[in-house]
């Protein structure tokens, strides 16, 4: 039986820190962030919560992964407009105080978009669906699920480039890029956002699109925690009555094997593919294997399976997005857990899956008696129509560097006992560095690292950018940020390195300069 997490980890693209940090080491001075509140709650009385408030907990209880709900912020601030969040900025900027900024909660790992002490923005509450039939539209508040994006799109039978989680985020999941079913034409969500609204560190309100602060708009693209909090995106919208979405899970034998990945080989490189979608993912949950794959058909066709072998669950339907989403992938976040998540990318080789997973029975089978054990991987492609959508983007010239049809592999790993942090944390590093060496042995790896399956030591700029292009986006963050503050006070993201290249830069820069405003001690709980 297939679970709901492993239907997660093949249908989602979530946004996921400050390179090589660690979060939970960070405890910020209560006095200090007890003052940074009581500024707040002066200038925004209403909409500032207190630890044990219904909106601090309900917020709390949003978060994806238990390690995020082991940090608690002085109080939560949930702006209703950009010009609360550039009050927020301003009174940030001014106490000198560290917050954190979440919007679906989806990050998996601890400190991405939570705080220990300090404050979290919470921008729930700018949640505006705007849809534009005419002009082809849709303007999107960071604070919105794409579950309640697609409903408000149905009735005008037009859909957007979004998750295929329906309580995923809008903020994170398009500052990190974000896979979609479309995307095989589309390329990244991020690549369909033609405007940002966005508040700059020093509480300005602008816009960004390739006619006005065209370099911010650039940077944008793989913005994360760098240039200022986006208020609203602005995005194209197609028409779409119907789409077709499946999801099955199978046995693991030579046939299942052989003819799934073999069918995923020739979806990857098929260059006339223009409306489906495939991923195919491996899974182990108490030492047991099975292989799934999730498929969609945006004209609302159902597609062949890809193999003869009967699936041991299937679940298909042809409806509207929202219904598809809700429906066949319904539940996949509905339990948190503990979380572990490794990425990186590679050309398309089946023999190469194989190993991969070998290597992950090898690594994971004495954990197998531990508490709520289930790993994962799972392999989403990006098809070269897929990277040529990225052009213009920080991350092209990556991926255009291998100048063939390229995968994402990702690697997830939960589990339930707190005691057992390290030694999962461990295995699933393990797993992926080989993976890693062993791509690159091959000839098989390309360098870049999708942000939003990334955890908080992979390299995410070092490694998705190029050099000229990591300098482009310093220059740019210096622009709008001259004085480093979104550096200093914004906890979480992924945070560009001052200086270095190919993984050489580490994060003791950024975490010296954070350390000033960091002491001893803990924050006290609910």
């Amino acid at each position: 039986m297939v679970s709901h997490t492993l239907l997660f980890l093949l249908a989602s693209s979530v946004y996921l820190g400050v390179l090589g940090q660690e979060p939970e080491t960070q405890a910020i001075d209560s006095n200090l962030g007890s003052a940074c509140c009581d500024a707040l709650r002066a200038a925004l009385p209403s909409l500032v919560f207190a630890r044990g408030t219904p909106e601090y907990i309900t917020r709390h209880q949003t978060y994806y992964s238990l390690q995020q709900q082991e940090l608690f912020p002085n109080c939560t601030v949930k702006p209703n407009s950009a010009q609360d969040v550039s009050l927020v900025l301003k009174i940030a900027k001014t106490h000198q105080c560290v917050f954190a900024v979440a919007s679906g909660g989806h990050m998996s790992w601890k400190g991405s978009s939570n705080i220990d002490g300090g404050f979290v923005i919470d921008m729930r509450a700018l949640n505006q669906i705007d849809i534009s039939v005419k002009d082809q539209t849709v303007k999107l508040g960071p604070g919105s699920q794409w579950t309640t994006v697609y409903a408000a799109m149905a009735p005008f039978n037009v859909t957007t480039t979004g998750a295929r989680i329906n309580s995923v985020g809008v903020g994170g999941f398009l500052l990190g890029g974000g896979i979609a079913f479309a995307s095989v034409t589309k390329g990244f969500a991020a690549d369909n956002v033609f405007n940002y609204e966005i508040v700059l560190a020093d509480g300005s309100i602008t816009t960004a699109s390739k006619t006005k602060n065209a370099d911010l708009f650039w940077a944008l693209k793989l913005g994360s925690t760098n240039y200022g909090i986006v208020t609203r995106y602005d995005m194209t919208t197609s028409p779409s009555a119907v789409i077709w979405g499946a999801v099955s899970a199978y046995p693991i034998t030579n046939q299942s094997v052989s003819e799934l990945l073999s069918d995923f080989q020739t979806y990857g490189h098929d260059t006339k593919n223009t409306k489906n979608f495939k991923s195919v993912a491996f899974a182990q949950s108490g030492g047991v294997g099975s292989l799934s794959t999730v498929q969609a058909n945006l004209d609302g066709i159902p597609q062949p399976p890809g193999t003869s072998v009967a699936p041991s669950v299937h679940a298909e339907l042809v409806g509207t997005t929202h219904d598809v989403i809700d429906q066949v992938i319904a539940g996949a976040l509905a339990a948190t857990a503990r979380a572990h998540w490794f990425t990186f990318t590679t050309k398309i080789d089946q023999q190469f899956f194989k190993d991969l997973y070998a290597k992950g029975d090898q690594i994971f089978k004495p954990l197998n008696n531990r508490d709520g054990l289930s790993w994962f991987m799972s392999f989403q492609s990006l098809q070269k129509s897929y990277i040529a959508k990225t052009a213009g983007t920080p991350i092209f010239n990556t991926l255009n560097q291998s100048n063939d049809d390229l995968v994402i592999n990702l690697i997830l790993v939960t589990w339930t006992d707190p005691a057992d942090e390290s030694v999962m944390r461990k295995a699933t590093d393990s797993l992926g560095k080989w993976g890693e060496t062993e791509a690159r042995k091959r000839g098989l790896l390309n360098d870049f690292v999708y942000l939003n399956y990334a955890n908080e030591e992979q390299l995410i700029y070092t490694r998705s950018v190029t050099k000229d292009d990591l300098d482009k986006m310093r220059t740019v963050q210096k622009k709008y940020d001259p004085s480093g503050m979104l550096n200093k006070l914004w906890r979480g993201g992924y945070k560009l390195p001052k200086a270095g290249y190919n993984g050489f830069e580490t994060s003791a820069a950024v975490q010296e300069e954070q350390d000033g405003l960091i002491t001893a001690g803990q924050s006290d709980e609910l």
